[in-house]
């Protein structure tokens, strides 16, 4: 028996087969015996007293219905307006959908222990949601480094109390900024200025817009976030996260070319608000580029050699530049395009398990290279990188259960994200910020599934995420740590919700998002086992583009654990039992996957 987990004998011999290539039983969640120290470490719960969270005092709206949401003592019945409250957390809970008629709508809830509580909801034509004013400017353009081609115009945008004075300086040259629309005064409200990008010789930093306010007597000067650059001849952007869709316009519904990775460069041809149109032909956001003021997207390659690792093969190709490389893969063979590249004759796959044969072509100034597939080794996934003007493609063996029935998952490095934390609470749900919100649990659920990983035998990164930053984990932070030690498997954990004023009664279950074609059995998979250990419902898999997916390297997921909108959801996503079971069942895909 190991200290940890107990299993019965029939998993642990299934266990021991798996090298053998026989499956392997997913572990049931009553053969674990570790509650206590796998939930130790949760320090959150639920209220079990009567209390409104929404609203949180008397408000009035427009609106013809109402989302009322609080918590409760659980050991008493609740009612409002003298009706029984169905449909309440284990915890005590509650979310009720009413209907409000035009003026004062009182609820009042009531315990049989003597609790109560009541809150006045007044509906009328012309109510709004009461907004704060401002004595500070904020949303500055641009909140993050951006180029534009010479000659483009560009709008210098910030918000600002309404009747202020606000000019705007960039480059050494003021712009007086015009209120938007009008606004009683002190709202926030929108001022903007036409800036048009000077022609310069060389891709020039003209650094960051200072607004200067004047207001009720005040004089003051915000920076904005980001700095503008102007391009010269050649405006170059290189990616900045760690992935980036490209897209065949400039919209982001459109269709998927490829993703870039960190490092790439294209020269800019053209551009809307929000995004570029690259040289290689398709559009990528701005905000997951940064502009730089040297180098070339010409790309020479002088030398291609290949390197062998423990857990994977690299093809390196020396070169000029970093270009963007547009890949698809096949049962049979990967391609691979690198744009505005010439230089490369041949690619030895001699020593390569992965692959028979590479073929080479050019066209157009791209090199493609066309990989085929060695069928008696399986290709886990794959990603390019790049280093000083070297792309390398890194292709990934399949990693493998250990053998070892205690230890199943040894060898296996797990990179886990916790969703949201730090000063970002993510979805606030029915306790509506006056308690446990999405990044509490995300967070405390991710060191759980982390020790039931790890009790396996597997390796398991946590590095850059909610739990462990006191300020918002950017996408970069949240990703590099698979990226850097090339992660196995990557699962970012979330909590759904929806509109703060629709019913949050109705919608639960689980759901999870992919994008790489390696990620949607494994999502399949562990949607399979998070329904059975959790008893919620299944939502499907999802193709979708979200930053954390994008990882061709090894199956990346977002995780949509349940609503916290929903107060029977809720209260099991934050209770020890929910993690529990959520831990267990990520536990149990990967070795179903893995078998």
């Amino acid at each position: 028996m190991n200290k940890i987990i107990k299993k019965t004998a029939a998993v642990l011999t299934a266990a021991c087969l798996a090298v053998g290539g026989l499956s392997v039983q997913a572990l049931a969640a009553s053969e674990y015996n570790d509650f206590d120290y796998i939930t130790n470490h949760v320090s959150i719960w639920v209220p079990q007293k009567l209390n409104i969270t929404r609203p949180s005092k008397n408000v009035k709206t427009s609106a013809t219905a109402y989302y009322i949401t609080g918590n409760s003592s659980p050991e008493y019945e609740l009612y409002m307006n003298g009706e029984t409250v169905e449909n309440r957390g284990k915890s005590g809970t509650f979310g009720v959908y009413v209907s409000l008629d035009a003026g004062e709508n009182v609820f009042e809830f009531t315990q049989e222990n003597g609790a109560a509580k009541a809150v006045t909801i007044t509906q009328g034509k012309g109510y709004s949601v009461d907004i704060p004013t401002t004595n500070k400017v904020s949303s500055m353009f641009p909140s993050y480094d951006v180029g534009e081609l010479a000659g483009t115009t560009v709008t210098l945008q910030c918000v600002g109390p309404a009747g202020a004075n606000i000019t705007a300086t960039i480059n050494g040259s003021s712009y007086q900024m015009r209120q938007v629309a009008a606004a009683q005064t002190g709202i926030p409200a929108t001022f903007k200025a036409e800036y048009s990008v000077p022609s310069v010789d060389k891709t020039t930093n003209l650094g960051n817009v200072k607004y200067t306010m004047s207001y009720n007597g005040m004089n003051k000067t915000f920076t904005s976030g980001g700095k503008l650059y102007a391009g010269g001849d050649t405006l170059l952007v290189q990616v900045a996260d760690t992935s980036s869709s490209i897209f065949t316009e400039g919209k982001s519904n459109s269709k998927f070319i490829t993703t870039a990775k960190i490092g790439a460069t294209d020269y800019v041809v053209d551009s809307n608000s929000s995004m570029y149109k690259l040289g290689m032909g398709g559009w990528i956001y701005k905000n997951t580029t940064k502009p730089i003021t040297g180098g070339t997207s010409d790309n020479v390659v002088s030398n291609v050699s290949y390197k062998n690792t423990a857990h994977g093969e690299r093809f390196i190709f020396t070169g000029t530049a970093q270009p963007v490389v547009t890949t698809s893969r096949s049962e049979d063979e990967i391609s691979i395009t690198m744009h505005h590249t010439t230089g490369v004759d041949s690619v030895s796959t001699e020593n390569s398990k992965l692959f028979t044969d590479a073929s080479v072509s050019e066209s157009g100034g791209d090199t493609v290279i066309t990989f085929s597939r060695n069928t008696d080794y399986d290709l886990w996934g794959y990603v390019v990188e790049y280093k000083d003007n070297v792309t390398t493609l890194y292709c990934k063996y399949k990693p493998t259960l250990s053998g070892d029935s205690s230890k199943p998952l040894a060898g296996i490095l797990v990179a886990l994200d916790a969703g949201h934390g730090g000063s970002d609470p993510g979805a606030l749900g029915v306790m509506n910020g006056l308690g446990i919100s999405e990044s509490d649990i995300t967070a405390n659920t991710a060191i759980a599934v982390k020790k039931r990983l790890e009790s396996l035998g597997a390796e398991v990164l946590l590095e850059g995420s909610g739990v462990t930053k006191k300020t918002k984990a950017d996408y970069v932070e949240r990703m590099m740590p698979a990226y850097t030690n090339k992660a196995d498997f990557f699962i970012s954990l979330h909590c759904n919700s929806i509109g703060t004023n629709q019913n949050g009664l109705k919608p639960n279950g689980i759901e999870i998002y992919y994008y790489e074609n390696i990620a949607k059995s494994f999502s399949n998979t562990l949607l399979s086992h998070m329904v059975t250990e959790t008893g919620r419902a299944s939502r499907g898999v999802k193709f979708t583009n979200f930053r954390v997916t994008l990882n061709s390297c090894a199956p990346s997921v977002l995780v949509e654990m349940g609503f916290v909108t929903n107060p029977t959801e809720f209260d099991d996503l934050a209770s020890k039992r929910g993690m529990f079971n959520m831990a267990n069942a990520i536990g149990d895909g990967l070795i179903d996957y893995l078998s």
